[in-house]
């Protein structure tokens, strides 16, 4: 129960976050202040301003679907509690989206073995 986020850390500021010493309390800030529908939240250590992204909240009960990549995220999907370390989950969560975005998907044919010679 309770709630999940997603932080993106920039591992270059791996340095700044270890010697800052309100970075903890920087970054709980920022979490906090997700509730309410706002966007990302960048959080600094020492001289990095963007050490950190908050990306997004949910409500551990609910999965969220987030593509991370070029120093940033972003929640694609936020859908009900699918259990998404297995693969009727993660084939729900696809067709979820394909249907967001205005897709259907298909399961590709049995591939037939090559007949014998």
């Amino acid at each position: 129960m309770g709630f999940n986020t997603t932080v993106v850390v920039m591992n270059d500021a791996g340095d700044q976050i270890a010697n800052d010493p309100t970075f903890g309390k920087k970054l709980a800030q920022a979490i906090r202040g997700m509730f309410g529908d706002r966007g990302p939240i960048d959080v600094s250590a020492g001289n990095h301003l963007n050490a950190a992204t908050v990306i997004e909240s949910h409500h551990a009960d609910n999965t969220v679907l987030v593509a991370v990549g070029g120093n940033f995220a972003t929640a694609l999907l936020q859908t009900g509690g699918y259990r998404h370390h297995e693969v009727q989950g993660q084939e729900q969560l696809l067709r979820d989206l394909a249907d967001k975005l205005g897709y259907r998907i298909s399961k590709k044919p049995a591939r037939n073995p090559a007949p014998a010679r």
